[in-house]
């Protein structure tokens, strides 16, 4: 079974796909881990990478070829990134796509919290974040972000915990599965 979870970032989609992934014994792909991975190769921080990958359609196209790679060959995977359930969905690549949010002051207290860095400039990095990526996606992709259409879950877990969500998910696929 193939799971892609998606969310914008300080939505707890990480969270969600390591619990996910640990409790129904699945490997999991991070594609944000991979993400910064490259950046930290190319000598930069990851909003520095961000900002050079709007200029460079490579940086996205490397990453997308490398985690459809790993999707494709993989029956029992969780794939976790921003994109997964749409990269994969355009891709014909089966899987049970999850899309995980929370309100933005809740997802930049996250990433304050996770960072130790002050929740105002984390909203501010994130707003900067997504609609750098809105456009990016849209010009590189024809993906608009906001549409959500193609998910077979969707979580708002701005009111509740990673384990609950997390819980949720688990649920579903065990419905499938039945």
């Amino acid at each position: 079974m193939r799971v892609a979870i998606s969310g914008p970032p300080g939505s707890g989609k990480t969270t969600v796909a390591e619990l996910v992934a640990k409790k129904i014994r699945l490997k999991l792909i991070l594609t944000g881990k991979i993400f910064r991975n490259q950046a930290k190769e190319s000598g930069m921080d990851v909003h520095e990478y961000n900002r050079l990958a709007e200029k460079d359609p490579s940086i996205d196209k490397k990453l997308d070829d490398e985690i459809v790679r790993i999707a494709e060959k993989s029956d029992d995977v969780i794939i976790e990134g921003r994109l997964a359930g749409q990269l994969l969905g355009r891709k014909g690549v089966e899987a049970f796509k999850v899309f995980v949010t929370a309100n933005a002051r809740t997802r930049a207290e996250r990433i304050a919290k996770r960072e130790h860095t002050k929740i105002d400039s984390e909203l501010a990095k994130l707003n900067n974040r997504e609609a750098s990526e809105r456009k990016r996606y849209q010009e590189y992709y024809g993906i608009d972000i906001g549409d959500l259409s193609v998910y077979d879950l969707i979580i708002d877990n701005s009111d509740l915990s990673a384990e609950e969500s997390a819980d949720i998910v688990i649920l579903e696929i065990r419905k499938l599965h039945k």
